[in-house]
């Protein structure tokens, strides 16, 4: 690998991308009112997805930090749109699940979000898609 490619600003663009999706899915969501943030949709549609899980497996599936996952996980419990239930056997392990306002909330901007993915994928192909994700896993997987 040469040192033009490692210092090709492809990393800067990546980071510049995520920036303006993320700004653009926000202000999308704040014209629509749907009083959720980015990072609270990711959740909602992660437990949507999983149904019930805990803590630190909506960490891993969502590669965020702990800490943020439980900042979030208050905000979205004091929505009412998730619930925190106690395991019967091992009473410190909490599992997290969408109450039926968070199944309506997820059900109410799922649709926002399909066409706002389909925005940002405009012009492109299923194969520019594959090949992205098969990129984005490398670099995922290339960093320790």
């Amino acid at each position: 690998m040469t040192d033009t490619f490692v210092s090709n600003p492809s990393f800067f663009k990546l980071d510049a991308t995520l920036k303006k999706l993320r700004n653009y899915w926000q202000k999308t969501f704040d014209a629509q009112q749907k009083d959720i943030t980015v990072d609270q949709w990711l959740l909602i549609e992660n437990l949507h997805k999983h149904k019930k899980t805990t803590h630190n497996e909506l960490a891993k599936n969502t590669s965020k930090d702990i800490t943020t996952i439980s900042r979030i996980i208050e905000l979205l419990v004091k929505k009412g749109l998730v619930k925190r239930e106690t395991d019967t056997i091992d009473r410190r392990k909490v599992f997290l699940q969408l109450t039926p306002k968070g199944v309506e909330k997820y059900k109410d901007v799922r649709p926002l979000v399909m066409e706002m993915r389909k925005t940002g994928w405009h012009n492109l192909t299923e194969t520019d898609y594959n090949e992205l994700t098969r990129i984005l896993d490398e670099i995922y997987n290339n960093i320790p």
